[in-house]
């Protein structure tokens, strides 16, 4: 039931009390009503009561009427203790005095002594009548103190019989004893005595038949030096534990009676013992019981609301765990000084010893001392290795730990149950005939169930801002949506976010929040969904760097300066993009840099006393014999403050191009080439990008942005367009492209609203590849994406003419007028130049 359709005395009834309590004794301060409150009334379930009845009817606290819990009563006794002067003690219904009322006569209140006569007079004697009930007969019937069942004491009938019985002979004195330990009331002996009338083994194995008390008086027995006697296991599960219940009329443990009393829960609806009920009195299961809103506390300090049984009682009122501030003293293991827990009973722990002694033991099989994860019939210690069930698996014969069964009670491995026909059930809220995630709902409904749940927040209802978010995960298959929410705590944060948040989710919301792979992939689910619009991630993440590193420029001309040659150099420059391309991440990463770099050196300045109108070259030759590596980026910087006469006229080096330098043979190159056409060992992403390196001179930035618009396939021949004029693929590779046009399908993890268009999709939904993923993946086999492309180039470049690479690989006619120029070198422009001079003279 949802937090907010309960009614306040359910859901804060500490809150309900000491109002009504400070309504009638203002002079009682509110901490002092809580704290006698919380010491009196222990139990949330009572206060619950207590607030529903002085919600309900709070004249109880003053009028002396004998109605309501009894908790009523002892909330007044306790307060008047503090002082409290218009507080009345409710008076019994039957004789009125103002004593303790235990006892309840239809819906009021009475006292111990008229409860006694209304007990007696409803229970007079099976055999004189008297209306004085001290017993009860084989039968049940009532019986007086002066009838009882049988004749003596029973203590000495007991043991008698016991004496009689027992495999050897004890004194009668030892087995008194032994009884008297056991059973002290006379009552209790009788009914030993009877019991061990009606079951002869009662002592040797059929104790499960008996009254409560029989296992203690078989151990008080062994104690006293008794043989032969047996503790009764619990007769359906075979362990020596307490039986404290009845089943089918044999005690037995807690274990297996709750196996028999079950109810349908409320919101699994699976048929599990009832370990809580809902303020409405439906049953919850154990692992719903931990989610159910109307069980959680909020903690006076955080707020949190936690489970009950994690919440201790503070100064404060009740702190969570993390909240309690544990006393300081000496810790008893190590010898710290510091919080510690179990201070009182003189045995004080530090976090870490606690943690460390927690659940420890000395293991019954390997002696071991570690955590305790099982325990054999007899109650030693068992550590997880010891204690697994190991089993021969019905179907692959191998011994594996014990994860299922079958219908005929086979064990089967972690392998082979979901293999297994029994594995896959219906769903209890499709229909569907498939293996359950959790609550018995399958996948598709347990992601649903789960989703909703976080994004509906405590009231459990969608907004309507929110129901486009959830549409659009919801199209992630379900496993990989469950383990998106349940396996990444930071991404169940974010939908809470999201939750909080107001209004529609757009990319100004998002922006909002800190940065983190989270947010990046919910945009990029939403985007692919069609939620939010396609948006150049890399531009935007470069505009929303700028802001927030300029902010670091302590002077505000300078940053201003910089603030300029970002927005109109760089900014300018890259939403200029031909085709509406998005910039890569070397783009983005390259303006950083040089950002950083200018920032640098607007610092030095200033650390310097001086600014950059009044920077001479004296200065800036300075700071370049101090940052020799940074001062190519920091120049195209003083070009533009040059030209827009920010600075004095400084001169700056240019960049110099090194890329023949690196270069790999032509030999090695084409046996790499050979070596990515035949390896099938190779991923056919890798051997692709890979090529299209190695034949074209493609860089991993433009790979990665190839679409399926790029592919012409007429079933003869693949042709791939780089630039205006396309390229025929040669075989094998048109053969690998096919294959990308196929496989359309990275690691994203949700389901867009249109088929992907990339040829090498990325892990973020309708996004491809970085640049940076084939790079690497390429130079792990041993393919340096730089020095292969530059050979290729030189080769391309000395057997094309400049045009024709230009049309064939896309590159600028500028570019490829200068690869030229590398690869030929500058021998026919010399001979033309010096005939023209020859020529004039």
């Amino acid at each position: 039931m949802a937090e907010q359709l309960l009614p306040r005395f359910a859901v804060d009834p500490e809150a309900v009390i000491i109002e009504a309590v400070t309504a009638v004794e203002p002079e009682l301060s509110a901490a002092v009503v809580e704290r006698v409150l919380l010491a009196t009334v222990r139990q949330r379930p009572a206060r619950r009561e207590l607030a529903k009845t002085l919600y309900l009817d709070p004249g109880l606290l003053t009028s002396g009427r004998p109605e309501g819990p009894r908790s009523v009563e002892h909330l007044i006794r306790a307060l008047r203790q503090e002082g409290a002067t218009q507080l009345e003690l409710p008076q019994c219904a039957s004789c009125h005095r103002q004593l303790p009322l235990p006892g309840l006569d239809g819906r009021q209140r009475i006292c111990v002594s008229c409860n006694t006569r209304r007990t007696n007079a409803a229970n007079p004697c099976a055999v004189c009548g008297r209306q004085q009930i001290a017993s009860r007969d084989r039968e049940g019937r009532p019986r007086c103190t002066e009838h009882p069942d049988g004749d003596g004491d029973p203590l000495v009938a007991l043991t008698g019989a016991l004496a009689a019985s027992l495999p050897d002979s004890m004194p009668h004195a030892v087995v008194a004893a032994a009884v008297r330990q056991a059973e002290r009331t006379g009552n209790g002996q009788r009914r030993l005595l009877w019991a061990l009338e009606d079951v002869p083994a009662l002592l040797t194995g059929d104790g499960a038949k008996g009254p409560p008390r029989t296992t203690a008086l078989i151990k008080a027995l062994q104690q006293h030096g008794a043989a032969g006697l047996v503790v009764p296991p619990c007769p359906f599960c075979d362990r020596l534990v307490a039986l404290t219940m009845v089943r089918d009329r044999l005690r037995c443990c807690r274990k297996c009676w709750r196996a028999v009393h079950t109810e349908i829960c409320s919101r699994c609806e699976r048929n599990r013992p009832v370990d809580d009920r809902t303020f409405d009195g439906q049953p919850l299961c154990g692992g719903c019981r931990q989610a159910e809103p109307f069980n959680r506390i909020p903690c006076a300090r955080c707020g949190a609301r936690r489970m009950k049984t994690r919440l201790e009682h503070g100064i404060e009122g009740w702190l969570c765990a993390n909240c309690r501030q544990w006393p300081i003293t000496t810790c008893e293991a190590c010898g710290t000084v510091g919080p510690c827990r179990f201070t009182v009973s003189g045995k004080a722990r530090c976090p870490i010893c606690y943690i460390a002694s927690k659940g420890r033991d000395i293991c019954a099989r390997c002696g071991a001392e570690r955590k305790v994860r099982f325990r054999t019939d007899g109650g030693d210690a068992l550590c997880g290795h010891c204690g697994e069930q190991r089993q021969p698996c019905a179907t692959c014969g191998k011994t594996y730990r014990l994860y299922g069964r079958a219908p005929d009670g086979r064990p089967l491995c972690q392998t082979c149950w979901p293999k297994h026909p029994t594995a896959r059930r219906a769903c209890t809220r499709c229909g569907t005939v498939a293996p359950h995630h959790h609550r018995g709902m399958c996948a598709a409904c347990a992601a649903r169930h789960g989703l909703t749940k976080l994004l509906g927040g405590p009231s459990g209802i969608v907004r309507a801002e929110l129901e486009p978010v959830l549409h659009a995960l919801l199209r992630t298959p379900p496993h990989t949506l469950l383990r998106w929410i349940y396996k990444w705590p930071a991404r169940r944060r974010l939908l809470h976010h999201l939750v909080d948040m107001t209004g529609p989710v757009t990319h100004d919301a998002l922006d909002r929040l800190p940065a983190s792979p989270s947010v990046h992939h919910l945009r990029a689910v939403l985007v692919a969904g069609a939620v939010l619009p396609e948006r150049d991630e890399h531009l935007a993440g470069l505009e929303l760097w700028l802001p927030r590193n300029l902010a670091r420029i302590d002077a505000a001309g300078e940053r201003k300066i910089v603030r300029s040659f970002a927005t109109w150099h760089h900014l300018r420059r890259l939403r200029r993009q031909p085709d509406g391309r998005h910039i890569s991440s070397h783009q983005a990463d390259a303006v950083r840099h040089e950002i950083r770099c200018v920032m640098r050196y607007v610092q030095w300045l200033h650390d310097n006393g001086t600014t950059l109108a009044d920077c001479t070259q004296d200065h800036f030759d300075a700071w370049t014999d101090q940052n020799p590596a940074q001062m190519t980026a920091v120049a195209t910087f003083i070009g533009w403050t040059n030209r827009n006469g920010h600075t004095q006229q400084l001169n700056a080096p240019t960049r110099t191009s090194d890329f023949t330098v690196q270069v790999i043979a032509q030999d090695q190159r084409w046996a790499l080439v050979r070596r990515l056409l035949h390896n099938d060992e190779v991923d056919v992403v890798l051997r692709a990008a890979g090529l299209l390196l190695l034949l074209f001179a493609q860089p991993t930035s433009r790979i990665t942005q190839l679409t399926t618009e790029h592919v012409t396939d007429d079933g003869t021949k693949v042709t791939l367009r780089l630039g205006r004029t396309p390229i025929d693929l040669p075989s094998p590779l048109d053969d690998l492209v096919r294959r990308l046009v196929r496989r359309r399908r990275g690691q994203a993890a949700a389901a867009t609203t249109k088929e992907s268009k990339w040829l090498f999709p990325g892990g973020y939904p309708g996004r491809p590849l970085t640049s940076q993923q084939p790079g690497h993946r390429l130079s792990a086999i041993g393919i340096r994406p730089r020095v292969a492309r530059t050979a290729t180039l030189m080769d391309l470049a000395s057997e094309l003419p400049p045009v024709v690479l230009s049309r064939l690989l896309g590159f600028h006619q500028n570019t490829a007028d200068a690869w030229h120029r590398e690869a030929t070198g500058f021998g026919a422009e010399y001979a033309a130049d010096l005939t023209r001079r020859t020529r004039k003279r």
